[in-house]
């Protein structure tokens, strides 16, 4: 079984709530899925978070640009713009669709 970081996030939130030492909970982690451990530092930085501010163990959203602008009205748009123009220049395609 492949650990995700969403799964030794939620570990180390249980093991938070069982009172566990980041100590332990680094070794229970590296015991179960080795190399694929997250790091001592970030299992203490964890810690500290799920016991001084965070009530979850999911991400919260973050501000900033979408993972990926592609869907099939950004496709649409751009074969739309293409056929009205073979000549057109990425950056026109750019601009005119809201894309970098």
């Amino acid at each position: 079984m492949e650990f995700t970081e969403e799964n030794m996030r939620f570990y180390i939130f249980m093991g938070c709530k069982f009172g566990e030492s980041a100590k332990l909970i680094h070794g229970t982690l590296q015991t179960v899925s080795g190399d694929c451990a997250c790091s001592y530092q970030t299992v203490c930085r964890w810690v500290k978070e799920f016991n001084e501010v965070k009530e979850s163990h999911s991400d919260c959203p973050r501000p900033g640009r979408l993972k990926s602008c592609v869907n099939e009205q950004t496709i649409a748009s751009i074969k739309k713009d293409i056929d009205e123009d073979p000549h057109i220049s990425l950056r026109e395609l750019s601009d005119t669709n809201g894309l970098s």
